[in-house]
């Protein structure tokens, strides 16, 4: 695809208007939508900002596996380590950078990253590639990049540039922009902004018209009294305007107020449903969109599950996996991974952080210096070995009459 075919891709096509019975063309309420616009949306804003700061914040480490220790540990004499957990390039820390790829795979359906590798082949640095500048051509495998901010003008196959897609529809190889799948709610959304904003523009003045039937000094209905009915119109509109609170009509003539029409009333309600029908696309649920009302401590407790469940964890290994092909030789895949600390997600007050240490400690699943070791605390002596309940015994313990293994009183 060259680049004035994937400008074009962004944009909404919107049907041409449709005609009534009686030849009349309806409106066509749902405006041009792009990844620009989208942006303004509330709804919209906040999803986006949403999930690419959760997967920012949390921690990507480079790993290798210590057949002595029979665990991961982080590969720190790898300059990809630092790259990938500190600063990426001398332009950007590790949180912009990541953050900023989610984005463009959310609002662009894709995100290109280039590794920059050293005289030995090691990566030294990764660079996301600027909007627009990548041109993929999904048949030959290709990508041509022409990125100004960067200067690179160069054609790269598959293997040399790490591609990170949105949901797409041509079996994985390109990604499509959620703005696409979502164009109609956001282009209501985007209609009741517009309706609101103009509402409060002219500080929510009354509209109406202004009567009258004759008398008091008044012409008969007509030309002049047209006229005259103008001017009082303008003279109320003028007064309304400077603030007034009590206004003077002439004898028989009235201010009819104009109600919302049904139209725009249904608008305003759909800007509420659109919130929903956004949260829908993004799989985030409403709650976190602040579209939920009457909430608690433990009602919102199931959304924050879902999102770090349903939203975070497919976009975590999607990533995981792609650096992981990228920019590790096959024969090192089953000895190295990229990993994203997940347990920084589930980390939230403090009581449920205890209740969750705690709960390692007496499974035996850390030690009291691997938690130590995490919170930036020296070790202590005898904190790495791992602990077991005493409340807990083996069968054969039980048979034997295991001593040692006396429950607690």
């Amino acid at each position: 695809m060259n680049l004035k075919k994937w400008f074009r891709s962004i944009f909404v096509t919107m049907k041409p208007a449709e005609k009534t019975s009686q030849g009349a063309p309806l409106r066509n309420f749902a405006p041009l939508v792009d990844e620009s616009l989208s942006r303004k949306v509330d709804a919209v804003y906040s999803a986006v900002k949403l999930i690419s700061e959760g997967v920012a914040v949390l921690p990507l480490e480079f790993q290798w596996f210590n057949k002595a220790k029979n665990c991961y540990e982080p590969y720190t004499d790898d300059p990809l380590f630092g790259a990938l957990k500190i600063a990426p390039n001398s332009r950007v820390t590790s949180f912009d950078f990541w953050r900023a790829a989610v984005q463009q795979m959310l609002l662009l359906g894709n995100a290109y990253i280039l590794p920059v590798r050293n005289e030995v082949g090691s990566v030294v640095e990764l660079l996301l590639c600027s909007p627009g500048s990548v041109a993929h051509d999904a048949i030959a495998g290709t990508y041509v990049v022409n990125d100004v901010v960067y200067k690179i003008h160069e054609t790269y196959t598959a293997n040399q540039i790490i591609h990170l897609r949105n949901i797409g529809v041509d079996g994985g190889l390109t990604g499509l922009s959620t703005i696409q799948a979502a164009a109609k709610a956001l282009g209501i959304s985007v209609l009741a902004d517009d309706y609101i904003a103009k509402s409060l523009s002219d500080g929510g003045l009354i509209r109406g018209f202004v009567s009258g039937s004759g008398g008091g000094g008044l012409p008969t209905m007509g030309v002049a009294n047209a006229k005259q009915t103008a001017d009082v119109t303008d003279r109320i509109e003028r007064e309304l305007g400077e603030g007034k609170q009590i206004l003077s009509m002439p004898a028989d003539m009235k201010f009819q107020a104009l109600a919302l029409s049904p139209a725009d009333a249904k608008v305003l309600e759909n800007k509420q449903m659109s919130v929903h029908a956004i949260a829908r696309f993004f799989r985030v649920h409403p709650d976190l969109l602040y579209a939920g009302t009457n909430n608690t401590y433990k009602s919102s407790e199931i959304p924050n599950v879902m999102f770090l469940h349903q939203t975070l964890a497919p976009l975590l290994t999607q990533i995981e996996l792609e650096l992981l092909v990228k920019l590790v030789p096959r024969e090192l895949w089953s000895r190295v991974r990229m990993h994203f600390d997940r347990e920084a997600m589930y980390l939230t007050d403090l009581s449920t952080e205890i209740l969750y240490i705690k709960g390692t400690l007496d499974a035996g699943v850390y030690t009291v210096n691997d938690w130590r070791r995490k919170k930036g605390l020296p070790g202590v002596p005898d904190g790495d070995a791992p602990l077991v309940s005493a409340n807990l015994k083996t069968l054969k313990n039980i048979v034997q009459g295991d001593s040692t293994c006396t429950p607690q009183g």
